[in-house]
Order: structure tokens, then C-alpha cells, then sequence
């Protein structure tokens, strides 16, 4: 049902500095890429089927414990997946329904899964999270996450969303240079954002460091600085943000120009 907003009106007039368009309906449907081979053979990146949900679900206890407690603590129950998490076996209508999207990487040999990302949509926003990525122990610093990033950006590329996030824990920079190297926008530090398990009886609020990505034509709908009002010192912060953030964006770009140049030349 459409709201009545006849006697409303926003609290100050904006979006002077950036193009507008007529609200529509907002739509965020989780795609299915073919699953692929890698890895000599050995393993396949692909979205979440029936069969995998309990070694997904011991995936998570082994590899990011520490959301115990937390928002994404169903990760670690595999009762609480098929509510949530998009099926391979249902994925005609939980890829509009489900909120989340998981991509696995299977040991073809032995059915383990021994790395997953999750996908959370915020559909009315047209927003896509890069929530999480766990990689198991025994197979860190192999190369094996490379092909799941690659199949996961496939999913969220294809989702219609304009507007991609992420965070990252600061127990390391890996995932933050992942960030950084693919061109993802800093957004922030946020101190104590999260609940996180320390261990048997033992909680805390970890700190974590948030990226943001325009796609496709979300960055014209983007209002500019000029015309927001900000107090001073959230301005200096800013100010710095945008210098990194450029940096960040003048390194993305050119190493994207030397690969285009790179692939040129070895054309036919």
C-alpha cells in the first residue's frame, strides 16, 4: 500500500548538487554464477546448497568464533540457515526472498567447506553488505579466497543494488587491504561497533573499519559537500577522509589502466 505523503515535506530542501529521480519500487535479487572448478581440480566456488549447510555452519565455529553472541550468530547454526540464507535448491524464489547469499568453497574430494562469504541485501536502499568472508585455518595463505571474491562480487555486481558496504575486524588489515587494493572508499572507524566472543564466558565490543563503493549510477545520485552542513570539526575529519580516499582511488585506477593495457597488448 502507497503511503500518503500529501501534508509531509522534508526538513530542508537538498539534493541541489546531484541528479534525483522519481521514486520506484526497489528490487535486489541474488544471481546464481556458475559454480567453478579451481585449484587444480580440487575445489569448487559456489552458492550455498542443502547438503553443505552443516559444514558451512562448522566452517563459521572454526573460522570467525568470535560472532558468537553477535547479529550474525545463526552463521553458526545450521538450523537457522534455510529461514535466511538463499538455497541452491530454491534459488528461483529465495533469490528475491532471502536477505542473505552465501558462496562456499567446497573440497570436491570430501564435501568440506573450508571458506564462505555472506552477502546481506538492504533492499529499500538499494544496498548490498560484504558482511563477512571466513577462510578455514588449515587452508590460509593457499590463494584459495581469490576465486570465492571473485564469484561473490559476480553475485552483488548483478544485484541491481548501486551501493556496496563492508567492514572489516581489526584483529588484521588483511581484508582491509582487499579493500583498499580494490578501490573501496573508507568510511569510517567504529570503535566498539560489534559484539565479539573472546572465549568461554567472555565477550567484548570490537572495532571495526568501514568501506563503501558506489556501482552503476549510485554515485550521480549522491549529494556534494557544498551543501551539507557540517560542524567543523566532522569537516576536518572529512577533509582528511577525502585525501586518503583519493589516494586510494588514483592507485585503483591506475592499476586497473595497466592491466587494460596489459590485456590489450597480448590480444590478437
Amino acid at each position: 500500500m502507497k503511503i500518503d505523503m500529501s501534508g509531509s515535506q522534508p526538513y530542508e530542501t537538498m539534493g541541489a548538487t546531484c541528479q534525483t529521480r522519481a521514486p520506484a519500487e526497489k528490487r535486489i535479487r541474488w544471481n546464481l554464477p556458475e559454480a567453478g572448478v579451481f585449484g587444480d581440480n580440487l575445489h569448487k566456488v559456489r552458492v550455498l546448497r542443502k547438503d553443505l549447510v552443516e559444514p558451512a555452519a562448522e566452517l563459521w565455529r572454526t573460522s570467525y568464533s568470535e560472532v558468537c553472541g553477535s547479529p550474525h550468530e545463526f552463521l553458526l547454526d545450521p538450523d537457522r540457515y534455510e529461514p535466511l540464507i538463499a538455497m541452491q535448491e530454491t534459488w528461483e524464489e529465495d533469490s528475491t526472498n532471502k536477505v542473505y547469499c552465501m558462496s562456499v568453497v567446497e573440497e570436491i574430494a570430501t564435501g568440506r567447506v573450508i571458506g564462505a562469504t555472506l552477502l546481506t541485501k538492504f533492499e529499500s536502499n538499494l544496498q548490498v553488505e560484504f558482511s563477512l568472508a571466513a577462510t578455514h585455518p588449515d587452508y590460509r595463505r593457499r590463494d584459495l579466497t581469490d576465486e570465492l571474491r571473485r564469484f561473490t562480487r559476480m553475485i552483488a555486481l548483478c544485484s541491481g543494488a548501486e551501493y556496496f558496504t563492508t567492514f572489516c575486524e581489526t584483529w588484521h588489515d588483511i581484508t582491509q587491504n582487499w579493500c583498499i587494493k580494490g578501490g573501496w572508499k573508507i568510511a569510517g572507524i567504529f570503535p566498539g561497533s560489534l559484539i565479539r566472543w573472546k572465549g568461554e564466558g567472555e565477550e567484548y565490543r570490537g572495532c571495526t573499519v568501514h568501506f563503501y563503493k558506489f556501482v552503476g549510477k549510485g554515485a550521480q545520485y549522491v549529494t556534494k559537500p557544498e551543501e551539507w552542513r557540517l560542524a567543523p570539526e566532522v569537516r576536518e575529519v572529512w577533509e582528511v577522509m577525502e585525501q586518503v580516499n583519493q589516494k586510494i582511488e588514483d592507485v585503483f585506477q591506475a592499476r586497473v589502466q595497466k592491466e587494460m593495457m596489459r590485456s590489450y597488448a597480448l590480444s590478437p
